[in-house]
């Protein structure tokens, strides 16, 4: 059996930081700057086994509804802390679920949108559909991770050869890549260039308000906003840029969560050296994982081409599900 416990930031973060693969989503900053730029509030659980220790943390978005009583949502929870997890099949998250979803009914909360952090499985479908979950029509989400426990070397020599020569194709033209020293000034360069991307591409991408609400958060053991900019070392103004960068610290992993380039810079193939770069920041910032930010079936096929290279460890997620804890909705 297990037991869920309501808790606030220094509960939280003392074994967020404990947790294993963790993401973007399930962390405390993203919640904050979830809420502050929409219409959904952020609740944190522990979930303890019998023994009472911490086994796993998930972070809750609920909105509250007339008659209804609440809609609850878990995008990419429970996660679970590192001594405590199992190998890959998924079986202790379902448990953990289970629990929660008797929690959310005791709290009135009568509908619950599930995208849980487990490997898609038949199994797991299984398991879900016999807590009375139901899956919904929407592609599953999918990724890759990249070891940065390698060394710098190996790390190299992962990535596909073709991907290795446009990296030192781009390289070789010496553009200037830094780390922005003040995101304040340089994010509305960034928040232009990315709605012009959203518009020419097609593409819903982050909304502005959240990306500038997360560059805002502050910046601790396990939280950074990284903002890289390529520019051309015959001109260094921040507004001819030829691509930018931003990568996201989340306890032991990092993010890549917004990468554009400019024509000039697509003639360089500065996207290789700003995602290299980035990739060297997290290991200086201790991180294990480097997660590529997503790459499933609605990934644009230039993106996903590029990505591929990198030749991550693919995962791909069980879906999204919903659970109604009264039974004229079922």
């Amino acid at each position: 059996m297990y037991s869920v416990k309501e808790v606030d930031y220094l509960e939280w973060e003392k074994y967020f930081h404990l947790s294993y693969k963790n993401n973007i989503l399930q962390a405390w900053q993203y919640g904050n700057a979830k809420s502050e730029t929409s219409s959904w509030n952020i609740i944190r659980f522990l979930i303890f086994n019998d023994n009472e220790e911490v086994t796993a943390l998930v972070q809750v978005m609920i909105r509250k509804l007339p008659i209804i009583g609440a809609i609850v949502r878990i995008n990419r929870g429970p996660i679970l802390i590192e001594s405590k997890r199992e190998v890959g099949n998924g079986q202790l998250e379902i448990k953990i679920i289970s629990t929660l979803t008797k929690e959310f009914k005791k709290r009135n909360w009568r509908i619950v949108l599930l995208a849980p952090e487990i490997p898609d499985s038949l199994d797991s479908k299984k398991s879900l559909k016999k807590l009375g979950l139901y899956k919904l029509n929407k592609p599953n989400y999918a990724s890759g991770l990249i070891n940065l426990k390698l060394d710098e070397k190996d790390i190299l020599m992962s990535f596909k050869k073709k991907w290795r020569y446009y990296l030192r194709k781009s390289l070789s033209h010496n553009v200037n890549i830094v780390l922005s020293n003040d995101v304040d000034i340089e994010l509305n360069l960034l928040l232009s260039k990315y709605k012009e991307l959203q518009e020419k591409n097609s593409f819903i991408g982050l909304p502005e308000a959240l990306v500038s609400s997360l560059s805002s958060m502050n910046a601790d053991k396990d939280w950074s906003f990284n903002l890289f900019i390529a520019k051309d070392e015959k001109n260094l103004n921040s507004d001819e840029c030829l691509g930018m960068l931003v990568l996201i610290k989340h306890g032991d992993t990092a993010t890549y969560l917004i990468g554009l380039t400019e024509n000039r810079g697509k003639q360089l193939n500065v996207n290789y050296a700003l995602i290299w770069h980035a990739i060297l920041y997290a290991k200086e910032l201790n991180c294990s994982w480097l997660d590529i930010g997503g790459m499933d079936k609605t990934t644009p096929e230039g993106i996903a081409h590029f990505k591929k290279g990198l030749n991550s460890n693919l995962y791909s997620l069980v879906g999204e599900w919903v659970y109604f804890s009264i039974p004229f909705l079922r």
